[in-house]
């Protein structure tokens, strides 16, 4: 074990002995960065969700980018991006053993055409990102083989849903995250198996439920109450749900009711040794979050479908392997240390969006090449003499493995996912010499209709023509639209028209999540006959009377509210 301060934060930070041999099998140097003070580095890199309008600069036509209008580099849209006609060795630069190599490196990003969005293998989708294998889609992030999905994030063979995030195998559901192989679940967190249901958190296996928590195999219940078939319909129907006012009215009622009850400390299932949260059928993955079907991996976020030995990744998948330090890289790809969007790719190091490659560089937007360095390629044995001599001249100052320097960043800190993890005042991005974007996204002041003419209930949604009417975010009042088939899903399992705009809608979602971040604490049982305790236990409990012994790391914040409990305690009080 080695005790390490983080240049960046001053905190100290553990390394472990599995982390040193890792470091050096990939043979990179052990990092000068704690684990989030990485994570923030590498997120710096990616824009997920703000969207600019902006012509394509080789074939002309209006496009949606994530790069803004003033940035000074070539944008393409995804066909000419894609296309056969030019090609990303014609930007090839020799490289200069006197200059650093992150000065040519930047001279090279400057003038290499960017994809304005990247999704691939796409029918009939529009206003994807980081996105591959979907059909009929429309603003979707970070999502793959779903259908028939609008305003969804971090989605796997979902269908028919709106305003869903992290979800697999979830179909016409809306304004739910963490949900799984679920039908018709609406405002609903952290639910498994469950059916035609509203307002559910961390439920398994329930049909028509309404305002529950921790439930297990259960039906017709309304705030954990059993009632008759015909009782639960009738409250139903006095709820009104197929109106906003009904809505926001039973949303504040279940925030106050959820937190009478405990949650568990992580959401863990099927995985060994294996720490973080959101977790399902892994092994040996430690400090990891939205990771399934992996193993061997360690302070990543978004590992899945048989990954292994992977190490400070922000979304790996299917089946890739010994990927280190990187963005948006997997499709079976292996050994890519410090690249971003490098699918299928192998023995790649600090590239940009080079997909289909092997043998690469310090390369951007190479497509099915081999053996290159700033673009050029060479014979196997120059690549490699050139290669070595980067590599020694980034051991030398210390940096070998470290992500690329934020101030090679295209964008600005309040375009990246980076501000959501760890967010920032525009003065605290700027103080930390990271930039920020001022260039104006959105429209305002151009609505069409006041919320006051709208029908409350979807049921009366008939007297006003939604699709033709440009709508005002009561929330933070920027313009946006209802499509057609959004219209057509809210009138089919009547949910009133949303009166916040899609991202204010996703950060109310989101932020409700857990940070990616662990804490070590107690857990808050107090035993079977407290009356101290915030919550009454219903089951026993192993230590009876007293509190509960256990100990756990968890993305509960100390000095947040909910009731925290381990595993055991957890299990006693659901089962």
């Amino acid at each position: 074990m080695e005790t390490k301060k983080c240049y960046q934060c001053q905190k100290s930070f553990l390394i472990d002995s599995d982390e040193l041999g890792y470091y050096e099998k990939m043979g990179v140097q052990v990092p000068r960065l704690c684990p989030d003070c990485r994570s923030q580095r590498r997120t710096l890199f990616r824009n997920e969700r703000a969207f600019y309008k902006h012509k394509c600069d080789k074939c002309g036509k209006d496009s949606i980018s994530m790069y803004s209008p003033d940035k000074t580099f070539p944008v393409y849209c995804y066909d000419c991006w894609f296309s056969e006609d030019w090609d990303g060795s014609s930007y090839a630069k020799e490289y200069d053993s006197s200059r650093p190599f992150f000065d040519q490196w930047k001279e090279l990003f400057n003038t290499v055409p960017k994809p304005a969005l990247v999704a691939m293998r796409s029918v009939n989708c529009h206003y994807l990102n980081f996105c591959a294998d979907n059909k009929n889609c429309y603003m979707v992030v970070e999502s793959s083989n779903n259908e028939d999905c609008t305003h969804c994030y971090w989605i796997q063979k979902t269908k028919n849903c709106i305003d869903t995030s992290y979800a697999h195998q979830t179909e016409f559901s809306y304004d739910t995250d963490d949900v799984y192989n679920s039908t018709r679940v609406f405002y609903s967190r952290g639910v498994y198996d469950c059916l035609d249901s509203y307002f559910l958190l961390h439920c398994r296996n329930c049909t028509d439920c309404i305002g529950c928590v921790n439930l297990r195999n259960q039906s017709n219940c309304i705030f954990n109450t059993q009632y008759t078939k015909e009782e639960y319909e009738k409250k139903k129907a006095e709820l009104r749900l197929d109106t906003a006012s009904g809505v926001e009215k039973f949303r504040k009622e279940f925030d106050e009711f959820k937190n009478t009850f405990p949650s568990k400390y992580a959401e863990i299932y099927n995985s060994v040794n294996s720490t973080g949260n959101y977790i399902t059928h892994a092994k040996n993955v430690q400090n990891c979050f939205h990771s399934y079907e992996s193993e061997d991996c360690k302070h990543s976020i978004h590992v899945w479908r048989g990954v292994k030995d992977c190490m400070d990744c922000n979304t790996v998948g299917r089946a890739a392997e010994k990927i280190y330090n990187t963005l948006n890289t997997g499709l079976e790809g292996s050994n890519v240390i410090c690249g971003f969007y490098c699918w299928s790719s192998n023995f790649v190091s600090y590239s940009f969006n080079c997909p289909n490659s092997t043998n690469l560089f310090g390369c951007v937007g190479m497509r099915k090449k081999s053996y290159a360095i700033l673009n050029k390629t060479y014979e196997k044995d120059e690549y490699e003499k050139i290669k070595n001599h980067i590599i020694e001249e980034l051991k030398n100052k210390g940096v070998y493995g470290e992500f690329f320097p934020a101030e090679l960043s295209p964008f600005g800190y309040n375009e990246t996912s980076a501000i959501d993890e760890f967010p920032l005042t525009k003065a605290e991005a700027l103080a930390q010499g990271f930039r920020w974007e001022d260039y104006p996204r959105g429209t305002y002041d151009k609505g069409t209709i006041e919320w006051e003419n709208v029908p409350d209930s979807i049921k009366e949604i008939g007297t006003i023509d939604a699709v033709k009417e440009i709508f005002t975010c009561t929330n933070c009042t920027k313009n946006y639209r209802i499509i057609d088939d959004e219209l057509t899903f809210y009138s089919r399992l009547e949910i009133p028209l949303p009166r916040w705009c899609p991202e204010c809608r996703f950060k109310r979602r989101v932020g409700g999540r857990n940070p990616h971040k662990l804490w070590k604490r107690s857990c808050s049982c107090a035993g079977n006959q407290s009356t101290n305790a915030k919550y009454k236990n219903t089951g026993t409990h192993f230590h009876v009377d007293s509190s509960c012994p256990n100990e756990f790391e968890t993305s509960y914040a100390p000095n947040r509210p909910e009731i925290v409990y381990c595993e055991q305690c957890y299990q006693s009080e659901v089962v």
